[in-house]
């Protein structure tokens, strides 16, 4: 039978019109499509832009950075299982920042992390993150255009608070990493720590019968009655310091409280009675200092092979009971004493202040930055630096409540942290045993302090209340029983101004010749006459020049 005509025709007609639907349909599907990867392209834009913009907006994508790590004797205390890696910091860090460390380089100061991170710089291999604990070698990798500027990521992604910190050390800190106007370092804030301590074995000392030391000459003789008697049966070595005696970048194991009890501040800069700057290193206080100190190493008051020694080391000789006395700061008890009591919980450590002839106990305050954070010049992340000390110092110590970072925080050392500075007020040490004290009376609500001060207090109601072990004692002989002491002690601070100036501007060859003189005549290489020449060697090398430079 013959199809008809008007059928074929109504038929092609339904069919053209079904392909031109389905058409339309393929095209409103494309161009529905087509918005909605340009809306998700626009959205992740948006999510990546308010990432590198803001303090805590977390990356749409997980970021990794490497790093050149500075880590810690002992893992830095760590819980077991936790690495530089993997730890409270780096999973808080990875929980809101979307931010994971990869570490190219992990070695302590003793290990040389300074040469390894130079090897790696002058290899091409520099991290995108990494701290430089030498203002000198700053400079030059800002010389050599290898970081890259923060003036932006830090205008952006620091908090207020973190602003304020900063602003707390005047504008001197800040503007010691300007370059040209742009920022090219974050530096640690030197918390205004008070005074070095003399820690001393007192069961030995009262053992002996002996009274509390005051001065120099206190020490003197409780140092000469340590060496006269083997406690457990081991050689005292005296009195233990690094290599340098001086310890102006906060470090324990240093000569500071002798030199401060002759009105010496060596590797500082001071105003003389004229009010004209002195570098303290040349002072003829300084020269008498030495001399004391070159009498101590002649009896044995100092340890011999002090010139020798690393700090772990020095804490291995403390540990073995052969050394009864170092100077250190408040926080000695976190490190090295909490390991040392927890394998000789016989011992007891007290801190002492020493006074000079007048009954004053003489400090600086350090504020030089002994440590930068920089990033190297071309990474795509530049602000995940200053993000994460907007995360670590401001949200999860005052913000937030992280356990797992209460609980490292009075048991794990600094180390631990992706980036070792610090950043806190100048006067946190101060206010945060005020804060503590207050809440221990019952006069402040326990709800009113912030993380470290709750985890602090903790650790302290614990101590008090009978549970003696290395991480209840330290917390309260460093953050109560130290600090108190400066407290009330009659401490005067030579220095109330912070001088930009002296933030690492002498040459490393000023620096080297300075700890190779002292070297020499402490040890009676050569006599004590023998620093007038050092003087005179360190300002016709530059000494001279840069105190007309910079402290005209």
């Amino acid at each position: 039978m013959r199809k008809s005509k008007r059928w074929n025709v109504t038929a092609a007609l339904i069919f053209t019109g079904a392909v031109l639907a389905f058409a339309g349909l393929l095209y409103l599907r494309s161009v529905n499509e087509s918005a909605k990867r340009d809306e998700n392209q626009m959205q992740a834009s948006a999510a990546w832009k308010k990432a590198a913009t803001t303090p805590m907006a977390a990356y749409p994508e997980a970021v990794t950075y490497t790093l050149g790590k500075m880590t810690g004797d002992h893992n830095s205390n760590m819980p077991e299982g936790d690495t530089y890696e993997d730890n409270a910091y780096t999973r808080y860090l990875k929980e809101k920042l979307n931010i994971q460390n990869e570490d190219v380089l992990e070695a302590t100061e003793d290990e040389n992390y300074d040469l390894m991170i130079r090897r790696m710089v002058i290899e091409g291999n520099m991290p995108d993150i990494m701290v430089v604990n030498d203002y000198d070698y700053l400079t030059k990798l800002i010389e050599a255009d290898l970081v890259a500027d923060l003036t932006t990521a830090y205008e952006n992604c620091a908090t207020p608070l973190i602003k304020s910190v900063y602003e707390s050390y005047g504008d001197g800190l800040l503007d010691s990493v300007i370059f040209d106007g742009e920022m090219k370092a974050i530096p640690s804030t030197q918390v205004y720590p008070g005074c070095s301590l003399l820690w001393l074995r007192d069961d030995w000392r009262k053992s002996l019968g002996l009274g509390e030391p005051q001065t120099v000459d206190d020490v003197e003789q409780i140092l000469l009655a340590f060496r006269a008697n083997k406690f457990d049966g081991q050689e005292n070595v005296g009195i233990v310091s690094t290599a340098g005696l001086v310890g102006q970048e906060n470090a324990n194991y240093s000569m500071d409280p002798v030199f401060a009890a002759f009105g010496a501040y060596p590797q500082t800069w001071i105003k003389d009675e004229s009010g004209s700057w002195q570098y303290g290193s040349t002072s003829s206080q300084t020269k008498e200092a030495l001399a004391c100190l070159a009498d101590w190493y002649r009896e044995g008051v100092l340890d011999e092979d002090y010139m020798m020694r690393t700090p772990t080391e020095i804490g291995e000789l403390i540990q073995n009971n052969q050394c009864g006395a170092f100077f250190g700061w408040w926080w000695a008890p976190n490190n090295p004493l909490r390991t040392v009591l927890e394998s000789n919980p016989d011992a007891v450590w007290v801190p002492y202040l020493i006074t000079d002839e007048n009954g004053i106990v003489n400090s600086y305050v350090p504020y030089q930055s002994a440590k930068y954070v920089v990033v190297k010049k071309g990474y795509e992340h530049p602000e995940i630096a200053v993000k994460m000390m907007s995360a670590l110092f401001d949200y999860a110590r005052y913000k937030e409540t992280s356990k797992e970072i209460e609980d490292y925080a009075t048991g794990v050392d600094i180390t631990a942290r992706p980036l070792v500075i610090n950043c806190d007020y100048s006067d946190a040490v101060f206010l945060t045993t005020s804060q503590m004290a207050a809440a221990l009376e019952g006069t402040q609500s326990v709800s009113q302090l912030n993380g470290l001060e709750r985890a602090y207090l903790t650790q302290c109601q614990h101590y008090l209340d009978g549970t003696v072990i290395g991480e209840t004692w330290s917390a309260y002989a460093s953050r109560i029983q130290a600090v108190q002491l400066i407290e009330k002690g009659n401490v005067r601070y030579i220095n109330e101004d912070y001088v930009q100036e002296t933030q690492g501007i002498q040459s490393r060859q000023l620096k080297d010749m300075e700890v190779l003189a002292f070297m020499k005549i402490v040890t009676g290489e050569e006599p004590v006459s023998y620093f007038d020449t050092f003087v005179k060697e360190w300002k016709a090398n530059g000494g001279e020049e840069l105190a007309e430079k910079y402290l005209e």
